[in-house]
């Protein structure tokens, strides 16, 4: 599975006649309970955000130093806060940065004066954030609306970062005296990584990222609000920061659809069947009720699909379209794209359409090695291997060991394209939320056909295929053997020529390898023959039919429909 946003922005000073945007600041203060002179500048601080709300906004990072090290809000999530110290090289408390680099250092190095110059400076971004708390009470999610005000090209990564606002201690939780502490960092969204902006984008193009956090330690409810920020992760520079309100974001278009990812493709295909599934969501101002998703793979023929129902501002929709088959090549190109938002002209194109390349099925050998590495929970992991027509010549059983290397071997009976699938009940793959898994597969040769270190999500397809052996498919001189009708219900006629007086027989195999039928013709004199074959007693499906004559054989695909 691949999850994909189209994130439309990125920065550089470039270009002449743009609108730039009013900025606010952004302070990111390192601080600890067991800071004595932090319990001095953190009310401070505050007070000015208080008195200038349209200049500046605050992020805390608790850390463990000094000793004794015990603050709670650092305990709370001590990746995250650790991770922002490392980021900042922050190795003293209280430590202060004003948007990422433009002053960091001593908190009592900065003032309202430094805020102010800061803030005079227009921001390349319109920021806009919108934060919503479950029923529930248990969980927060957070949309991040950015507009690009200035052309811009520049590495650039986008967070959304969790607060509380306020939290009150009856007693001190460290040494230093204080009880109140301001904007506590809880959770940063998706990670302390954020999300990777693309470069080279221009005024208009715009950007909406989402993030959702089930509560850990909470203190107040009421006080969970957001902070986020566009920053360049290599100058460390923040471009732009805002907060978060509960108010419903207005979108830049009226009518305007982003596909969100493709899923349910295989990794690779020799098979020639794809069936997409799109996430596609509502951009626009305007609910919408109908819209198409057109795809196709290569120069193939376009297939539009037209989807009906009730879309509102920034909802999701996820179809499964029919399936599509094409001609397998070396390499797949898969379009999709979706057109017309309520039978009118979508007004922002670029996030319209997502592509996906998908390499021709391998050919690999008769015996295939698969290795798997289970992860702590071995239960939820299965896999099996198909056929062309979905029939399965092998599969798992349930796997016990926990973080344990299995192995076995799989024998593909006859040349065909095969499917090879791995399934976690979980829907988390074997990496990495319980231990590093992983699987792969190999041919006899040690070629890998399929290496993946088991980052999916409920289930992961890989096709291959065992290719003919020489002189099997292909006629021999001399047999010309035809068989007609094909497919066939009841029975069909095996017609062949012989060069000469020769043993002949036949057999006939299902696609998993199993001989379901045996006929010795006898000695036949030269020339043309015929025999019946019936199948009334065969189950629709493809089968192989095989002739021998002397040293020579052929074999050749039948189908048997009701």
């Amino acid at each position: 599975m691949k999850l994909i946003f189209t994130l439309l922005f990125s920065f550089a000073l470039v270009v002449t006649g743009f609108s730039q945007s009013t900025r606010l600041v952004l302070l990111e203060e390192f601080t600890s309970s067991t800071c004595g002179p932090c319990a001095g500048v953190n009310p401070s601080f505050h007070t000015w955000q208080v008195q200038n709300p349209d200049k500046f906004t605050s992020i805390y990072y608790h850390v463990s130093w000094p000793a004794p090290g015990n603050d709670p809000m650092y305990l709370a999530d001590k990746l995250e806060n650790n991770a922002r110290v490392s980021f900042y090289g922050v190795n003293y408390v209280p430590f202060s940065n004003l948007d990422g680099n433009y002053y960091n250092g001593n908190a009592s190095g900065w003032n309202m004066t430094t805020v102010n110059t800061r803030q005079a400076m227009p921001s390349p971004f319109e920021l806009k954030v919108q934060h919503r708390v479950s029923a529930g009470n248990d969980s927060v999610y957070v949309t991040m609306l950015a507009k690009v005000t200035q052309d811009i090209t520049a590495p650039m990564t986008a967070q959304n970062v969790v607060i509380e606002k306020h939290v009150h201690f009856a007693t001190p939780p460290g040494t230093n005296g204080e009880t109140d502490f301001y904007d506590v960092m809880k959770k940063m969204l998706p990670g302390v990584s954020g999300t990777t902006l693309p470069t080279a984008e221009v005024v208009g193009d715009y950007t909406i990222v989402e993030g959702a956090w089930k509560f850990g330690i909470v203190y107040d409810v009421t006080q969970i609000a957001a902070v986020s920020f566009i920053q360049n992760k290599s100058s460390k520079e923040i471009y732009q920061a805002a907060n978060s309100s509960t108010d419903p974001l207005v979108m830049p278009y009226s009518d305007d659809l982003q596909i969100l990812e493709i899923t349910n493709l295989p990794t690779t295909s020799c098979l020639g069947k794809l069936t997409p599934v799109v996430k596609v969501r509502n951009n626009g101002n305007n609910t919408v009720t109908s819209f198409q998703v057109k795809y196709s793979v290569g120069s193939g023929t376009l297939s539009t699909y037209t989807w009906n129902g009730t879309l509102q501002s920034l909802q999701k929709t996820v179809i499964t379209l029919p399936e599509y088959d094409f001609n397998a090549q070396t390499t797949n190109l898969l379009k999709i794209y979706t057109d017309s938002p309520n039978n009118v002209a979508d007004e922002y194109a670029k996030n319209d359409t997502l592509a996906e390349s998908i390499p021709g099925g391998p050919s690999t050998t008769n015996a295939i090695y698969l290795a798997i590495r289970t992860d702590s929970v071995p239960q939820e992991t299965s896999w099996d291997v198909k056929n062309s027509l979905g029939q399965v010549i092998k599969s798992s059983t349930p796997y016990t060991q926990k973080l344990h290397l299995y192995h076995d071997t799989i024998l593909l009976p006859v040349a065909d394209c095969y499917s090879f699938t791995i399934y976690d009940a979980g829907g988390n793959g074997l990496c990495c939320a319980h231990g590093n898994g992983g699987y792969e597969l190999t041919d006899s040769q040690g070629t890998t056909i399929v290496g993946n270190g088991g980052t999916f999500l409920a289930s992961e397809t890989s096709e291959f295929k065992l290719e003919p052996a020489v002189g099997i498919t292909n006629q021999p001189a001399g047999l010309n053997m035809q068989i007609y009708p094909n497919p066939f219900t009841d029975k069909t006629t095996l017609s062949f020529h012989l060069d000469r007086s020769e043993d002949v027989s036949l057999a006939i195999y299902n696609m998993v390898g199993q001989q379901i039928l045996s006929r010795n013709l006898g000695t036949l004199a030269a020339g043309a023959h015929e025999t019946l074959l019936e199948g009334q007693g065969m189950q629709p499906g493809i089968y192989l039919l095989q002739l021998k004559s002397g040293n020579l054989t052929v074999t050749h695909k039948v189908s048997v429909i009701r």
